[in-house]
């Protein structure tokens, strides 16, 4: 094992007890009966997959592409998913302490100078995004630290995502040899939403509005430029990750709908699917199709392909759809069940990547690049 994967694995640890716990604590934040250690971490579900996992796991991914392109197996860019995995397990052991979110702080600004030095390396649209991406992390992060009210930061927790999301998809609809008023147009649609995610520090309601009509408006852009509508067409595992793509595209569009609708909402039912219509339909549905890609690079794996792969995409798709659902018609028991398949959806993803490294290390290796 290479010093990249020996760095990796532990870090890889932290933020899988962080999904479990996150996920725990949410199931019971809507009504499952849940362990007391998961109670004690509830008001955590939030924190836990937006900073912790997400914040660490992407940190994690952009340490071991900069390794990638500078040929060094430590460097600087490690120092932010260690700071992040760091952050995270403090606040898995002791709660949202002033040390667990200064690491998860520290992590996150790390983050964001290694997306610097990666634009300096390569000034690219892409990369632009994905900076200004990491910069609304260290936003949220440091506005948490100071006391911000989670339904207000949050907001920038989601630009992270989306922007990060965005920026690497745009990488790859270059291959479709986009012309200049795709680019435009892209240029145009992202300032805006970064405009409005600004506009949230002195006119929440307004800019979350803005925000809204932003995601809806990227998602289109998304719909009909991203390369998923070509790779759809090949058989197996590329096939597969475009409708996860593309399937996560029409939840950005729909949590974007909400957004426009609601503007600032504090808690409730509206809140919930604004939330979850991004953070599990749209950043989950892409997690599950760019894993097969990412797992591999992070720890050396090779990967293989079954079709069962599409039962938990499916199960997740249906979970959302049957939360945002009950959150609309007030009916509880309906949430509590697609927040139970969604839980049940990702985690049994996670079995589904053990199975299709299990199918790569028997030789039925599976190309993605491009997908």
């Amino acid at each position: 094992m290479n010093g990249t994967r020996l760095t990796a694995v532990p870090i890889l640890l932290v933020v899988v007890v962080a999904l479990v716990t996150g996920l725990l604590a949410g199931l019971m934040r809507i009504g499952w009966s849940m362990p007391p250690v998961v109670a004690e971490r509830i008001g955590l579900h939030g924190p836990l997959l937006a900073a912790g996992f997400l914040g660490t796991l992407i940190a994690l991914e952009r340490a071991v592409a900069m390794s990638g392109v500078t040929g060094r197996r430590w460097g600087p860019a490690w120092l932010a998913p260690l700071a992040g995995a760091a952050g995270t397990a403090a606040l898995l052991i002791w709660g949202a302490t002033p040390v667990a979110q200064s690491l998860l702080l520290a992590g996150a600004a790390g983050l964001l100078a290694v997306n610097v030095v990666m634009l300096r390396m390569h000034p690219t649209l892409d990369v632009l995004v994905m900076a200004i991406g990491a910069g609304f992390l260290v936003l949220a992060d440091a506005a948490w630290l100071a006391g911000r009210p989670i339904p207000l930061l949050v907001h920038w927790w989601l630009a992270f995502l989306v922007l990060t999301i965005v920026g690497e998809r745009i990488e790859l609809a270059r291959m479709r040899i986009l012309d200049r008023t795709a680019v435009a147009l892209f240029a145009i649609v992202v300032g805006g939403y970064v405009i409005a995610q600004l506009l949230i520090a002195v006119g929440a309601d307004l800019g979350i509005r803005l925000s809204g009509a932003g995601m809806i408006a990227m998602a289109a852009w998304l719909l009909r430029y991203d390369i998923a509508w070509l790779t759809i067409r090949r058989p197996g595992l590329p096939a597969f990750v475009a409708t996860c793509l593309l399937a996560g595209f029409g939840w950005l569009a729909v949590g974007g709908a909400i957004a426009l609708a609601s503007g600032l909402v504090w808690a409730g039912p509206t809140y919930d699917a604004l939330l979850h219509a991004v953070l599990v339909g749209f950043v989950f549905s892409m997690i599950l199709g760019h894993a097969p890609i990412i797992v591999p690079a992070l720890l050396g794996l090779r990967i293989g392909y079954h079709p069962i792969a599409y039962a938990p995409l499916v199960l997740l798709q249906l979970s959302v759809a049957m939360r945002i659902a009950g959150d609309l018609r007030g009916d509880q028991d309906l949430r509590m069940m697609g927040g139970l398949l969604a839980a049940l959806a990702i985690l049994g993803y996670a079995v589904v990547l053990v199975v299709m490294v299990a199918l790569g290390r028997r030789g039925r290796r599976v190309v993605t690049r491009g997908a």
